[in-house]
């Protein structure tokens, strides 16, 4: 899916925020402050956390569930998300089948239920259950602290690995379909009808998320410290999500140290430093709003020393506020000046492309593999595009745009030669047989 879906059928959905960043630059702190903000503004504020070590009960100072939203205070609540019991839940099938599989290769009983936790799957149940909170009517708000920023990209990546596009799709219907003969034949280890139903339920809460994560309530916004590491993996996610369609609607810089004079010699010159650095982000990063948070003199820890960070962070404007909305993906038409050939070229808007090395683009079917660098997605293309031949690709400043060119004549009426010889042989071979 390429473009970020509007609301269906006027249906009010509740404002969703995801705040990702390096580990260590208070991505908790800010976001636990946004959701205490919401809610001393009389709006149900729900605060999640995706990270495996969770520390949502340390910045509230406050015990938070993990199967169940607590209340932390008057319409705040808050969700520790457990993978362990999420993963029981909605796919005891698929541990079942896992854990026999190991132990059929001699591997321990004990060990082999502790192998059933599948990489990946941890992020893919918070995704899961962030969509099942968003949805269930009980929320103004949703506020999600995930994982350091590694963690978070996959988090968005696994959704659309696991499907694996249109092609994907297909080849699961294949093997399910070549299981259920091979199943009464063989003695080794075959998925049986649970295992296949809770991975179809999981595929289609894959779409669901890929969907969801698309819409226009469900903004993105990364928070960074001063540093040189923290902007350079800042830059990377920005690129990433980007990528995947998603808005990232405001940069958070925290941790300023101020500018007085009075620090003495050291803090003077990281002082300057954080300095130079805040103008290099205000102009890596725009359009997109920067918002800035200093050093405090005292740990933010319990909902009114968050609720004094929103304040310093985002003034009197309510932090739910969709603070810039980009276009990332969007469909030119151009007609050639000489032959008149008529093309459709797909735009991909990624920062910092011109700062990339490797840029790699392959067609599978109705999908296109896009790699930038390190990070990969894959892409179902619209369906204007389908019949469409894939010509080149290029650069222009930080957009990539895709060129596709209608087939020739004569290259369709070849490849439907190709097909009726190969449809040709096949009946020949069948009759041989028979």
């Amino acid at each position: 899916m390429l473009s970020r879906d509007l609301e269906e059928g006027g249906k009010s959905k509740p404002r969703v925020i995801i705040y990702s960043g390096k580990g260590g630059t208070g991505k908790t702190t800010i976001s636990s402050s946004t959701a205490v903000a919401l809610a001393r503004q009389n709006k149900r504020v729900l605060i999640m956390s995706s990270d495996p070590a969770h520390s949502l009960s340390d910045v509230f100072d406050t015990q938070i569930g993990r199967n169940e939203p607590q209340q932390i205070e008057k319409n705040l609540y808050g969700l520790e998300v457990d993978t362990i019991y999420e993963l029981k839940k909605n796919m005891s099938g698929f541990q079942k089948f896992v854990s026999s599989s190991y132990k059929n290769q001699g591997i321990d009983s004990g060990m082999a239920s502790e192998l059933t936790t599948q990489p990946g799957l941890d992020e893919i149940f918070a995704l899961s259950r962030l969509v099942d909170e968003a949805n269930s009517g009980k929320w103004d708000a949703v506020v999600l602290d995930t994982s350091p920023t590694g963690n978070t990209l996959r988090l968005l990546a696994y959704p659309e690995i696991i499907i694996g596009g249109n092609m994907g799709k297909q080849f699961f219907k294949l093997y399910k379909s070549m299981s259920s003969l091979a199943r009464p034949m063989s003695k080794n280890s075959i998925p049986d009808e649970e295992f296949f139903n809770e991975v179809n339920v999981l595929l289609k809460q894959m779409e669901d998320i890929n969907q969801f994560i698309l819409s226009p309530e469900v903004t993105f916004r990364l928070v960074l410290n001063p540093e040189k590491l923290s902007i350079l993996e800042t830059k990377r996610a920005y690129t990433f999500v980007h990528l995947y369609g998603i808005n990232i609607d405001g940069i958070v810089i925290n941790k300023i140290l101020p500018t007085s004079k009075t620090v003495g010699e050291y803090f003077e010159f990281w002082a300057d430093l954080h300095s130079k650095y805040l103008m290099e982000i205000d102009n890596s990063f725009y359009p997109t709003p920067v918002f800035r948070c200093q050093l405090q003199r005292t740990e933010p820890i319990g909902p009114d020393a968050l609720y004094d960070v929103s304040q310093l962070v985002f003034g009197e404007t309510l932090p739910d506020k969709i603070f810039y909305s980009g276009k990332n993906f969007w469909i030119e038409s151009k007609k050639g000046t000489q032959s008149g050939e008529h093309r459709e070229i797909l735009c991909i808007r990624i920062p910092f492309l011109k700062e990339v090395e490797d840029v790699a683009i392959e067609r599978m079917g109705t999908d296109i593999v896009v790699t930038i660098d390190r990070a990969q997605r894959i892409i179902t293309l619209p369906r204007a595009l389908y019949s469409l031949e894939m010509e080149s690709y290029v650069r222009e400043d930080d957009v990539l745009k895709l060129i596709f060119k209608e087939i020739p004549v004569e290259k369709e009426e070849m490849e439907l030669n190709v097909n009726k010889n190969v449809l040709n042989k096949l009946r020949s071979l069948r009759k041989m047989r028979l």
